[in-house]
């Protein structure tokens, strides 16, 4: 049961990485900016992003709905956001203004993430001490 459940999550999550690929695609050609170097950057940057939700999946399979939505927020505005954006064309003043924001709320976003993990190691370690001190 667990490696069917396991397969399914590994094709949604292709399938994740494939629509995006086609997001940017569609919206290099539709804003006639396609060029393969573009295309690349944006590539390196989804490929990133996808990459470190993989890495994450392999280390901590079992993560929390509340762990991993901040590591999803760091993530996608750090590398998949970005790529999108490049899709639009050139905006004036953007790049500066939004990774002014991006830094700030993915730093408080991360940070928030480590606390929690860190919270957990300290809670576990506590109930284990204390399970073993019972048993005794």
């Amino acid at each position: 049961m667990k490696t069917k459940d396991s397969r399914s999550s590994w094709i949604a999550f292709g399938l994740f990485y494939a629509t995006l690929l086609l997001i940017v695609s569609v919206l290099d050609t539709v804003n006639a900016i396609f060029t393969l170097r573009l295309f690349m950057t944006q590539l390196g940057l989804i490929t990133f992003g996808v990459g470190v939700f993989a890495a994450t999946a392999l280390v901590m399979p079992n993560l929390s709905a509340t762990r991993s939505i901040l590591l999803a927020f760091t993530v996608g505005i750090l590398t998949i956001i970005p790529a999108v954006l490049m899709g639009l064309g050139r905006i004036p003043g953007l790049w500066p203004q939004y990774f002014y924001i991006a830094l700030g709320m993915a730093a408080g976003s991360i940070l928030t993430f480590f606390s929690l993990w860190y919270a957990s190691r300290i809670t576990n370690q506590a109930d284990q001490k204390s399970s073993d001190l019972e048993n005794k």
